[in-house]
This record gives structure tokens, C-alpha cells and sequence, in this order.
């Protein structure tokens, strides 16, 4: 017999659901999580919620429902307008803080949305809103309102199932994403092609789903892009893409030195030297320019890592794209093999700056090490026609 609101007692009679049960039941259903955030005569108020749904496209409107006994719903009830902030997977404090009592926006970075409404300067979206009709339901205060406004950034979503909350394992997806993305830096996938989603999908023998996922994480990366019909085509790379990517690169990697020189400690200074010396590129046919290149991202990653911020790194990764794309599609240049010994002994030049604490020295490292790559890239591109 499907679950309802009703069950049969032994008797045969039927009796009411009671609410542990209707608890047990509703907690199977995986939800997304949001804080709600509204202000009201100067002051602030913020909730974790899950009972949030989208109720309209045309004109774009949320549904919210909030306990009779919550002050952020009476605050929303008589100011009109909240925004609603969807968690990212790595938000599980804030949803805690917010379920919470006290000061809960206390060391939260908010920021100031469209009409004024704070917003959690961390979510992974949000929507601002203005009420368009309140009603009620059992102990609960129902918003219908209208989004005018939402703003979103790439990442995973924190989910909330059985009073739990964790994120979602999309393994199909992210399998679908690295594939496609492999693909596409090593020209498998050309670049100008244009081709449909449907086409993409059977091309890489993946789920619809799972590939408009990954072709909107490219999107975010500058990898591709989707034409006015719909059509998603490769970015080729130019001299003026690699420039650009480089120049951005070029100031993060300064940044983290100035960060970090003369301030690793003895065991960093260790592990510093084990990442540049596994760089190292193996002599005669033992060189294997994958395998290089893995080695080389993985100290990127390593370098940029030392600030100790996540961000910093995703935003190396993603501004180092075309310079990366780049070498996926020269990789059999007969010039690849002097190219990683020279940029080898490019680190451990920029080993020794750190090891002396000399900041002129690593800076120095740093600029040739672009130049030199920046160079390449035009002759590269040039000899390609303009574009790769």
C-alpha cells in the first residue's frame, strides 16, 4: 500500500498520521539547503530552511515556507522582501549557525543585494525576493514570492537527508566532465565545431544530464561556449587568450610569492623540494610528455596551494586554461623535451630563491619562466595559422 496522510489500523479503521511518523517518512526526500536572510528596522535576521521550492518560470517565483514562531518569518511577513542563499557543499557551519540561536551573522561575510537584503557573500546563489501573497499552512507561514533578482557561482550544493546534511555523489557527472574536458584540451574534440547537446551526449556515450553538466563547468572555465541556437562550440586558442591567461597567471604566482618567500618552514621547505624534483624529467626514452604534464600541474597546484587558499588555487586552474590547452595540443612538438628541461630548471632556480629567502631572485624566475612560455605560445599559434 503507497504511504499517505491515512493508514490502516488493525481494526481496518483509519487513523491519523502522527508526526513522528510523517518526520520519518518526509526525511527520506533529499533536499537542497538555504539560509533565509531578511532586514527589518535596521536589524538582521537569518534561518536555515529546506521547505523552498520553485512555484513559477513566467514571472520567475519561489515558494518559502517558515514556522509561525520564526522571527526571520515575521520579519520577511512584515517587510516583504528576503533573499534566499543556497548552501554549497562546504557550507555545513552556516547551515548549523543559521538552524541556530544568537548572533548568527557574527564573522559571516555578507554583502548587499539588489534591493538592500543581505546576502551570504559565500552561497553558491542566491535569490532576492519580494512577497506577493502570504498564506497559511498548518504551523507554518507560506511565501509566495517573486525573484527579481539571483546571482550564482559554479560548486556543488549541500544537501540535507534523513536530519542529516552532506553533498551529493555525482560520479557520473564529474566522469562525464573530465572526460569531455580531456577531450577537449587535447583536440579530440575540435575547436569552431559547433555540436548540439544531443550530439555531445552521444559522442562521449554519456547521459544527457551528465554532459550538460559538464559543458556548463567548460562554459564556466572559458573552455566553451554556447552559440544563440544553442549550440556549444570549443574556444580555439589564440595569441591574445594564452596572453591574457598568462598575465593573470603571472600576478597569482607573484602574489604567492611575496607570500611565501622566506616564510616556509623547515618541513615545508622539504616538501618544496621533493615537488620540484618530481618535475624532474626522466632521461632518454623514459620521457613521457602526459605524464610530464601531469607532473607540472600537480606543482602548479602544489605553488599556488601554499597560500592556503581554495579559491586562489580553482582561480590559477581556471585563468591557466589556454596555456594549458596549449600544451595538451603541442604536446608531440619535437620541442616539448627541451621544453620541460628548461622549465625543470626554471623551479629549481625558483627552489633556491626560496631556499635563500631571496624575494628579487623568485620574482625574477617567475617572469622568465612566463616569458618564455608566452613566446613559445606565439610561435606555436603562428605556425598554426593563428589559432589552435
Amino acid at each position: 500500500m503507497s504511504p499517505g496522510t491515512k493508514t490502516a489500523g488493525p481494526t481496518g479503521r483509519r487513523r491519523d498520521l502522527d508526526s513522528n511518523e510523517f518526520r520519518d517518512i518526509i526525511g527520506r526526500f533529499a533536499t537542497g539547503v538555504t539560509v533565509i536572510t531578511t532586514e527589518h528596522e535596521s536589524r538582521l535576521y537569518g534561518t536555515t530552511a529546506s521547505a523552498v521550492s520553485s512555484l513559477s518560470l513566467e514571472p520567475p517565483m519561489l515558494l518559502v515556507c517558515l514556522n509561525k514562531s520564526s522571527t526571520t518569518g515575521q520579519a520577511i511577513a512584515a517587510g516583504g522582501r528576503f533573499a534566499v542563499n543556497i548552501l554549497s557543499e562546504g557550507q555545513v557551519d552556516a547551515a548549523m549557525r543559521f538552524a541556530g540561536k544568537g548572533d548568527k551573522f557574527a564573522g559571516v561575510p555578507v554583502a548587499r543585494g539588489y534591493a538592500g537584503q543581505p546576502l551570504l557573500e559565500e552561497a553558491l546563489a542566491s535569490l532576492e525576493c519580494r512577497v506577493v501573497e502570504e498564506v497559511t499552512g498548518g504551523t507554518h507561514s507560506v511565501f509566495l514570492a517573486e525573484v527579481e533578482h539571483a546571482t550564482g557561482r559554479q560548486g556543488a550544493p549541500l544537501a540535507y537527508f534523513r536530519g542529516q546534511f552532506g553533498r551529493l555523489e555525482l560520479k557520473q557527472d564529474d566522469d562525464a566532465y573530465r572526460d569531455i574536458r580531456a577531450r577537449i584540451m587535447s583536440r579530440e574534440l575540435p575547436a569552431s565545431e559547433p555540436l548540439s547537446l544531443d550530439a555531445i551526449a552521444e559522442r562521449f556515450d554519456v547521459p544527457r544530464g551528465s554532459a550538460y553538466h559538464a559543458l556548463t563547468k567548460l562554459s564556466g572555465e572559458g573552455l566553451v561556449v554556447r552559440t544563440a541556437d544553442g549550440l556549444f562550440v570549443v574556444t580555439p586558442v589564440t595569441v591574445e587568450s594564452v596572453s591574457e591567461a598568462l598575465a593573470a597567471r603571472l600576478a597569482i604566482e607573484l602574489g604567492v610569492a611575496a607570500s611565501t618567500v622566506g616564510n616556509l618552514s623547515t618541513e615545508q621547505l622539504e616538501e618544496f623540494r621533493a615537488a620540484v624534483h618530481a618535475t624532474r624529467p626522466p632521461a632518454g626514452d623514459e620521457f613521457d610528455v602526459d605524464q610530464n604534464i601531469e607532473q607540472w600541474t600537480r606543482f602548479r597546484r602544489y605553488f599556488v596551494g601554499l597560500v592556503g587558499s581554495a579559491a586562489l588555487t580553482d582561480l590559477h586552474r581556471r585563468v591557466n586554461t589556454a596555456a594549458m590547452m596549449l600544451t595538451r595540443i603541442s604536446s608531440q612538438a619535437e620541442g616539448h623535451r627541451p621544453a620541460a628541461d628548461a622549465g625543470y630548471r626554471s623551479l629549481v632556480q625558483l627552489l633556491a630563491a626560496y631556499e635563500a629567502g631571496d624575494m628579487a631572485a623568485a620574482i625574477s624566475v617567475i617572469h622568465e619562466h612566463i616569458d618564455d612560455v608566452l613566446i613559445f605560445a606565439r610561435e606555436y599559434i603562428e605556425d598554426a595559422g593563428g589559432e589552435a
